[in-house]
């Protein structure tokens, strides 16, 4: 009853302040208005790369456009499976969580599963013509042999997360714009007999945006309060933190520079750190340069540091020391309006603590680069697209696990192990981390009833995954992969979204995972992930 009074009462005064500002001027997020008000100069120098995209974005399929994360960069909505809510994919923005972190799903990492395998759209800033908004989704999973052993009773079984979200914008006389997004969501466990309290991040009520935006020269924009903020296409670094984002327009170049902390009581990606769930801490800093003078390209190049908060331990004098720093560069363009590609490379480096010294540190260097290209058939009444993509993470050939000190590097060695903070869609069974591992993915997607007034908007789709360890002595992200071979297996996933009305989305995806070699005899059984869900928008 207090959490709902507590909604209640939040509702009210957000809308109270809302009418308190006044007429909204315009209904558009703030990126939209600012692209608005850019120099002519500078959408001159872009306009010919914005018209492929939006012819891109036309023949896309509704699933696809939220079906690939940032590291896909056309839209960014993160996962599968709406249509985006503008016609410029560059103005979509995401929300980060970290994928997979154990071969048993536990509480902290379930959330995951939804960033590859539901419609997520409602987790971006909204713009439908109006000045305040809800969105409500519901998603059950079903887990089977999440063990890879069929013999091991299942522990959990499934999952269900209703989620709320209610959100203002906007824009004020000046050209400012803020922005309020409150959430109101559970992550319930089913058949969950051993397993740690759910990851406090997925229950209750939290304002998960709150920001400002000055956008008083037209081409600058300074926005600072709880925000989306990401470097290159994502899979480095993405996700909701508290922080300042600064940039600036050129005629042919997009400069920008961020400073952030994850948000309190954010899930540390260092499980091996005693009360990691409610004890993150970690600052990052982000320049970044968006070169746009090349016709139907982008260059861009930037720099991340990531550091560690620093988080102790009560009476124990064991350091958990995580500091790295990332340099990327990456190409996008098209060889034709429907026909793009992609390619991103990033260097790591940095100092890491060690799993068997209690002080000190060890060099970190690693490396990732991620490419693909998508193929759209806009003639096509089925609206058919194919997709293929290559992703590479080094791996480190003494760590037990990609993502704690205590199992991590061995002291006096170089820890090669890359680790991301950002989204990326690996598959839905196995869901790994972006860590000790070779990805290659091809699948396609169609709407076979465009010329039924019911089905029309249902598409189906489906792809095909090839896992390999990069090292084949090192760990990846699922526990159970301890083999000493590089064949860790093969997936494929099922897609079938139907967007019903223009505010009803229903989806429902299935996956499976076939172990290879990498894994010991007793745990080669396939392991399937089934998940169906509703996204309804007010």
């Amino acid at each position: 009853m207090k959490k709902l009074l507590t909604f209640t009462l939040t509702i009210v005064i957000a809308l109270s302040l809302t009418l308190a500002f006044g007429p909204v001027i315009a209904a558009e997020t703030p990126d939209e208005g600012k692209k608005a008000d850019a120099p002519k100069k500078a959408k001159k120098a872009s306009s010919k790369k914005k018209k492929a995209a939006k012819k891109i974005s036309e023949a896309k399929p509704a699933a696809e456009e939220t079906l690939k994360p940032l590291i896909e960069g056309q839209p960014d909505p993160v996962v599968k499976p709406a249509a985006s809510n503008t016609s410029d994919a560059s103005d979509m923005r995401s929300e980060n969580v970290r994928s997979g972190l154990s071969g048993v799903p536990v509480s902290s990492d379930i959330s995951n599963l939804m960033f590859a395998s539901n419609d997520m759209t409602y987790l971006l800033p909204q713009d439908l013509s109006s000045r305040w908004g809800f969105v409500f989704a519901y998603n059950y999973y079903k887990f089977i042999d999440e063990d890879k052993n069929s013999a091991v009773l299942d522990s959990p079984t499934g999952a269900d997360a209703p989620d709320l979200r209610f959100w203002i914008s906007k824009r004020l006389k000046n050209n400012d714009n803020y922005y309020m997004r409150a959430r109101y969501g559970r992550l319930n466990l089913k058949g969950d007999n051993n397993l740690a309290a759910p990851n406090s991040k997925n229950i209750g009520l939290k304002f998960d945006m709150l920001y400002y935006t000055f956008n008083r020269k037209p081409d600058t924009n300074i926005r600072i309060g709880r925000q989306f903020l990401r470097v290159g296409r994502g899979f480095t670094y993405a996700g909701i933190s508290d922080g300042l984002h600064i940039e600036k327009l050129y005629p042919k170049w997009v400069l920008a520079g961020f400073g952030a902390r994850t948000q309190p009581r954010e899930t540390n990606s260092d499980q091996s750190n005693a009360g990691y769930l409610n004890r993150s801490y970690r600052d990052f800093y982000g320049v970044q340069a968006d070169y746009l003078g090349l016709k139907n390209k982008k260059v861009y190049g930037y720099i991340l540091a990531e550091r560690d908060g620093k988080v102790k331990i009560p009476y124990v004098a064991k350091e958990y020391t995580y500091d790295a720093n990332y340099y990327g560069a990456g190409l996008e363009g098209s060889f034709k309006p429907n026909w793009p590609y992609y390619f991103e490379y990033v260097v790591q480096n940095g100092k890491t603590a060690s799993t068997n010294a209690v002080t000190g540190t060890d060099d970190i260097k690693a490396n990732s680069y991620y490419l693909g290209t998508d193929y759209y058939f806009q003639k096509n009444k089925y609206k058919p697209f194919l997709t293929l993509e290559y992703a590479h993470a080094s791996g480190d050939p003494d760590r037990a696990s990609v993502t704690n000190v205590v199992g991590g590097n061995l002291a006096g060695t170089d820890d090669k192990n890359f680790m991301p903070y950002g989204v990326y869609d690996l598959g839905l069974a196995l869901h790994p981390r972006l860590s000790n591992i070779n990805v290659f993915k091809f699948g396609g997607f169609i709407k076979p009833f465009y010329k039924s007034e019911y089905f029309k908007e249902m598409q189906l789709g489906a792809k095909y995954m090839i896992y390999n360890k990069d090292d084949a002595n090192g760990a990846v992200s699922d526990a159970f992969a301890t083999v000493a071979s590089k064949n860790l297996g093969t997936g494929y996933d099922l897609y079938l979204t139907w967007r019903l009305f223009s505010d009803t989305l229903i989806y429902v995806n299935y996956g499976v995972f076939s172990p290879g070699d990498a894994y010991p005899a007793g745990r080669r059984d396939s392991s399937k992930l089934i998940n169906f869900g509703t996204t309804l928008f007010f």
